[in-house]
């Protein structure tokens, strides 16, 4: 004997006893001839217990049927039970209607009326939409079958049937919403501000685990955060307007100056490479192998030297040494000439 059929059939019996001693008080109790079942339906019972018919092999009392049964919304057993048994507990139980399917009830007249519904939960989300689950073997795709409150009854697509949580195991396919926002949901790429040390930094969605994102840090560092400790700046999907460019002559951040008068001469790399800076009237001629002299502005402000390409949105920042020595991308730089 298979001991998964035997469970099966354990289950669906106390299902019909449990039933029955509920509805009637007494197991023996006659009861009118039971109609004809819908493969596939979920049959909600009296106690938490409910059932669905996947199969039958015969419409005889002793053909065997595969059924699927639920405790508390939670799959239980599923395995091969009697027909006769089977069509004994459906006038006990209520038909769950499905969306495209027909709801039964518990006798003739309900199953003359039948009554197509669908079911939207408050994320949106509705029954026989496609959406992204979370497993112990990662992200997996599954059919919603109901839905009760945040709780949605799903068919995985390896063919089991598992009750998910949103937003923290289930996900919608797709471009997120405000709703989804609304309760922490991230996805990778996405432009945030990350609470970390007491302050809000910059940062970036680059991994995501449930209800928990990894994101960047300055200096090529990454943290764990949840979504209490962040904000979003823009979605991934949303393109992010480029920085006005700064018209020529025109300080490129408020509270620069020119270099004209303060800074002037040709400056040289200290490790004798062929770098060169030539300031002069608030404009620097800067020297590199491998390229002619290209000439950008000159600007000052906070103990720094602004160089600046009219038109582009990123300055190269140059700090300025005690000893008058210049710190720049090309290492340290000094004066060799008026």
């Amino acid at each position: 004997m298979n001991p998964t059929s035997a469970l099966n059939r354990t289950a669906v019996a106390v299902i019909l006893g449990t039933v029955v001693g509920i509805a009637s008080g007494n197991v023996t109790a006659q009861t009118p001839a039971p109609p004809a079942f819908a493969l596939g339906t979920l049959y909600e019972c009296s106690g938490g217990q409910s059932f669905r018919v996947i199969s039958c092999t015969g419409t005889q009392d002793a053909d065997a049927c595969d059924v699927q049964t639920y405790s508390g919304g939670q799959p239980n057993q599923r395995g091969p039970s009697p027909r006769a048994q089977v069509l004994a507990l459906v006038p006990l139980c209520r038909a769950t209607a499905t969306a495209g399917a027909p709801a039964a009830g518990r006798g003739a007249a309900a199953q003359a009326a039948p009554a197509t519904v669908t079911q939207v939960g408050p994320a949106g989300i509705k029954v026989g939409d496609t959406v992204e689950i979370s497993t112990a073997f990662g992200p997996m795709n599954a059919k919603v079958l109901s839905i009760n409150g945040n709780s949605y009854r799903v068919l995985v697509q390896n063919g089991a049937e598992v009750v998910k949580i949103y937003p923290a195991e289930l996900r919608r396919i797709g471009p997120l919403t405000a709703y989804d926002r609304a309760n922490g949901i991230y996805q990778l790429k996405d432009k945030v501000q990350v609470l970390f040390e007491g302050r809000w930094v910059d940062s970036e969605v680059i991994t995501t685990l449930g209800m928990e994102y990894q994101v960047t840090l300055p200096g090529n560092r990454v943290v764990w955060a949840k979504p209490e400790n962040l904000r979003l700046v823009a979605a991934a999907d949303t393109p992010v307007a480029p920085a006005a460019a700064v018209k020529a002559g025109q300080p490129p951040r408020p509270g620069l100056t020119s270099c004209a008068g303060k800074i002037e001469g040709r400056y040289a790399a200290s490790n004798g490479l062929p770098y060169t800076m030539e300031f002069r009237s608030g404009k620097v001629t800067v020297t590199a192998p491998m390229s002619g002299g290209e000439v950008v502005e000159c600007w000052m402000g906070g103990g720094k030297i602004y160089l600046h390409m009219p038109g582009d949105a990123d300055d190269i920042a140059i700090d300025i040494n005690d000893d008058g020595t210049l710190q720049t991308p090309f290492g340290e730089m000094r004066k060799r000439g008026g």
